[in-house]
């Protein structure tokens, strides 16, 4: 069984708030901040916001920070990554898009990781919230885990999806790139938990059936 993802589709972009004022580029929201501070070793956080500085910068700190960010984000999987690394080299735009990518590609991982313990096809066609439900509850050493993925879900994830309102004190969109830069950083960090807990994950993660 694969994971169920649209072919196809790089580069395709999916709703209408792609440039962001200069001036908004560095904001990040705190739940955002917490998460990150939450999960990365400070070397990681340190790093993400000197790339997220340089994306501000000079055209050629821009490109050092993109090219730096492709490689943290590299395939496999060739979905979603692969679309993820085609956003980023138009950032500090397109930031959206790439988040709600980043999201789908911890949503595969958490999926299989429950799906390995349940053979539950049910949680594949889920959303991530019940996903998580199940993969806390079929592996209940991990609630932290768990509750850390939840933060994710509730204001990266879901809200990239679903969520069109802009914050207070934005005009353009949804996500700055600097919260793009914190959330790629996040999410790979807690891909790597993921993968060293779950064998299935990590076949997922090397673009191998479930």
């Amino acid at each position: 069984m694969h994971y169920p993802y649209e072919e196809e589709k790089a580069g395709e972009l999916r709703n209408e708030h792609l440039i962001g004022k200069v001036s908004e580029r560095l904001l990040a929201d705190e739940e955002i901040i917490s998460l990150a501070k939450e999960v990365l070793t400070e070397q990681q956080y340190l790093e993400a916001e000197e790339l997220a500085k340089k994306l501000v910068g000079k055209k050629s700190e821009k490109a050092f920070a993109r090219e730096r960010l492709m490689e943290i984000v590299e395939p496999p999987p060739k979905r979603p990554l692969y679309y993820t690394q085609w956003e980023i080299q138009f950032l500090p735009h397109h930031t959206r898009d790439t988040i709600r990518d980043l999201g789908d590609f911890i949503d595969m991982l958490v999926k299989a990781a429950a799906y390995e313990k349940t053979n539950d096809n049910s949680v594949v066609r889920s959303s991530l919230g019940p996903a998580i439900d199940k993969f806390e509850a079929c592996r209940p050493e991990f609630k932290q885990l768990a509750e850390i993925l939840r933060k994710y879900n509730r204001f990266l994830y879901r809200d990239a999806k679903h969520d069109f309102r802009l914050p207070k004190g934005r005009k353009e969109h949804r996500f700055t790139s600097r919260e793009v830069v914190l959330t790629i950083f996040i999410t790979m960090n807690l891909a790597d938990r993921i993968i060293n807990i779950s064998p299935m994950a990590a076949r997922v993660k090397r673009d191998e059936e479930m």
